[in-house]
Order: structure tokens, then C-alpha cells, then sequence
């Protein structure tokens, strides 16, 4: 064992999510669990909104986890309770909501509660919502919730660039060149994570992550030891402290025993 590890975070999608078959990879379910019997803390730190893990499979549901950082770091939950939300100002989502309806665009928003389409969406977006998540939010119009994330599908990569600039010191974006998502200003997961380090007395070098996208770099950069995923993006690679085999090859698995954590 690594002893100098206390806790670990794993992103979600292609890195414990694997879509080739809508499940955790089997290799990844056993090695949380000897984590779990060592009394290491395990979380999960993800853009996926909080709502939405109500439909992830099941072992998502039922592993003990000691938290779960979501919506890119906006939301952070310790057993089930809220540490801490941060909201997208309310003039920064008024303006997605007038571009959305004025260049009929789908948005999707979340808060604590819930996550929606603040529309009914193009039949595209539907599907690519679906073929990720196997489950679609719900049509809600944007009634000045308090929204924890957002995600507006632009279509193209010219205007996601322009969305991009022109919000870019009112937010946190990620731009998906099709998508731009949009969380609180100085939001991120590593952020999140650091809230927990604390409320555990914990010093992040003492915390190990794992992730595969650009979403992910902060929280590689700022941990420990950061694994990337080898189907990973080149920037989470580059800012990683091991690439792992990938997702299909037991890459999480691989990583922690490399590291003397399994």
C-alpha cells in the first residue's frame, strides 16, 4: 500500500464510465472496493449534474463514496449532503437564456434539484444526450432558479468561439467547439476537491486523481499524484503525473497498482 495516499477522486465519463458498454469497467468496481476496505476516501469529481447520477448504473448509486463533486465543481456533497454550492450569476444565464431563444439554441441548465432542457431540443441533441447518458433531462423553462451549470449547443465552432470570448471573464467555460459550458467564475473540480481536503484536514498532496479530459486538467495539476487516462485528451496527458493504459484496458486498475495502492 501507498501510504502517503489518504484520498482519491475519479472522474466519470471515460475514465470509471466506460460508453462502449454503459457501465464501470469490472477491473475499476474491484479496485474501489479494496480501496474502500484500506479506508481510503473515494469520490467522485465530475460535470455531470448531481440529479443525473440517479440514472448512472448502479454501482454509482450503491458504492459507498465519501463525496461527490459535481456540475464541474459547483456542487460538493460529503454523505449526501450539500458543503457547498456556487451559483452562475444571474445576469451571466439571463444572457445564455436571450442567446438561446433569440438564435433558437437548446440549453440545458441544472440546479440542485434537478436537470433540464430549458426548451424541447433538436432531435440531435436529444439523441447525443441519450447515447451518453441512456436518460434525457426534463423540458423546464428557465423560471430564475439558482443554476449550478449549463450547457448551450451551438452547432458550430466559429460561434462557440465568439460565446467563448465574450463570456469568458463574466464565467468558467469549457468550450466543446460544438458546446460551451458555463459554471460559476473561479469554479472548477479541483476547487471542490480542495474544499473536502480541508473539511478532512487533508493536504492535497495526499490525494490522487484521475481524469481524461481538459475539464480535468486543474484537478490533475493540483493533487498529489495525477493519473490521465490513455484515451485522455493531450492536454490532461501532458499535465499528468502517470498516463494509464486506457479506459477499455483496466486503465484505473493499472494505475493503482503501478502506484502500490491495490
Amino acid at each position: 500500500m501507498n501510504p502517503s495516499i489518504k484520498a482519491v477522486f475519479f472522474d466519470i465519463d471515460s475514465t470509471l464510465y466506460y460508453h462502449g458498454f454503459h457501465d464501470i469497467m469490472p477491473s475499476a468496481k474491484q479496485a474501489l472496493w479494496k480501496l474502500h476496505e484500506q479506508e481510503i476516501k473515494l469520490g467522485v469529481a465530475t460535470s455531470r449534474c448531481h440529479s443525473e447520477m440517479k440514472n448512472a448504473p448502479s454501482f454509482f448509486r450503491t458504492f459507498p463514496f465519501s463525496a461527490i463533486v459535481s456540475d464541474g465543481g459547483a456542487l460538493v456533497m460529503e454523505n449526501n449532503e450539500i458543503v457547498k454550492a456556487e451559483w452562475v450569476p444571474s445576469d451571466v444565464v439571463q444572457a445564455f437564456v436571450d442567446y438561446a431563444q433569440r438564435h433558437h439554441k437548446t440549453m440545458r441548465y441544472s440546479t440542485v434539484d434537478g436537470n433540464y432542457f430549458m426548451d424541447m431540443p433538436r432531435q440531435q441533441e436529444k439523441d447525443m444526450a441519450f447515447s451518453l447518458y441512456l436518460n434525457l433531462p426534463k423540458v423546464k423553462p428557465y423560471a430564475h432558479d439558482n443554476i449550478l451549470n449549463l450547457l448551450i449547443h451551438v452547432g458550430n465552432e466559429t460561434e462557440c468561439d465568439a460565446l467563448y470570448v465574450q463570456f469568458k471573464d463574466r464565467a468558467a467555460l469549457v468550450n466543446y467547439h460544438m458546446a460551451l459550458e458555463c459554471t460559476p467564475s473561479d469554479t472548477d473540480k479541483s476547487k471542490g476537491i480542495k474544499t473536502l481536503a480541508d473539511r478532512w484536514q487533508l493536504p492535497m498532496e495526499e490525494i490522487m486523481c484521475f481524469g481524461d479530459g481538459e475539464n480535468d486538467v486543474k484537478m490533475i495539476q493540483s493533487c498529489g499524484i495525477g493519473v490521465a487516462m490513455g484515451n485522455g485528451c493531450d492536454a490532461v496527458k501532458a499535465a499528468a503525473d502517470f498516463v494509464t493504459k486506457r479506459i477499455e484496458d483496466d486503465g484505473v486498475a493499472y494505475a493503482l497498482t503501478e502506484y502500490g495502492l491495490i
